[in-house]
């Protein structure tokens, strides 16, 4: 099978998303970056069902996750954040906290005008 057929073809694909839930990690590990571009909006019907999943792989998805953190794009990091990160085990919460420093106390004005800050400290509270 190619990996790369389990990425969502459009943001209605939730067969694709229950075909990445069977197939499980370690076999999406190649594909976890293009499987993270479908949880950029919430609103989309693929993005809560596959950031459940992302969420349940933990440390495998930090480092992603750590790239999306740092970017620019706002909007990607607040549903980043509220979908997958604040529903990691607190270990790998544990390894995005310098990036979830800086979001919480040096916002840039996207993340400000976004909510990314408030989110990165509501999940910054939740581990000890």
């Amino acid at each position: 099978m190619d990996i790369k057929s389990l990425v969502p073809r459009d943001k209605h694909d939730l067969a694709a998303v229950s075909a990445v839930e069977r197939a499980g990690y370690p076999a999406v590990a190649s594909i976890l970056d293009d499987l993270l571009e479908w949880t950029a909006d919430g609103n989309w019907p693929v993005a809560a069902p596959l950031a459940r999943f992302l969420a349940s792989l933990g440390g495998p998805i930090v480092e992603p996750l750590a790239h999306i953190l740092v970017g620019k794009d706002s909007t990607r990091k607040y549903f980043c954040l509220d979908l997958i990160v604040r529903h990691l085990p607190p270990d790998s919460i544990g390894r995005l906290h310098q990036a979830l420093g800086q979001l919480s106390t040096k916002p840039g004005e996207g993340d400000r005008a976004e909510g990314v800050d408030v989110v990165a400290r509501e999940i910054l509270a939740m581990v000890p």
